[in-house]
């Protein structure tokens, strides 16, 4: 589910930080309450399998479905 062709957290790669522009999709509500809120920034630390894939958000490491990862729009974060 990629709602509106912007960059989601699934298209980014791994050992790159990004910043959270918005959420969409019923995942939302749930995100919010793991610290996925816009303005965060995160980092992803493990892309190698197809479906999932672990980030860094708040001091955190969190796995992430490739379906609830779709639903996170970022932008890259410059050094």
């Amino acid at each position: 589910m990629n709602c509106g062709g912007k960059m989601t957290l699934f298209d980014g790669s791994a050992g790159e930080t990004y910043r959270i522009e918005s959420i969409c999709g019923t995942v939302r509500a749930r995100l919010s309450e793991l610290g996925f809120n816009p303005g965060c920034e995160i980092k992803i630390l493990n892309k190698q399998h197809t479906d999932m894939m672990v980030v860094n958000c708040r001091e955190s490491h969190i796995a992430l479905r490739k379906e609830e990862a779709q639903c996170i729009h970022i932008t890259p974060v410059k050094d």
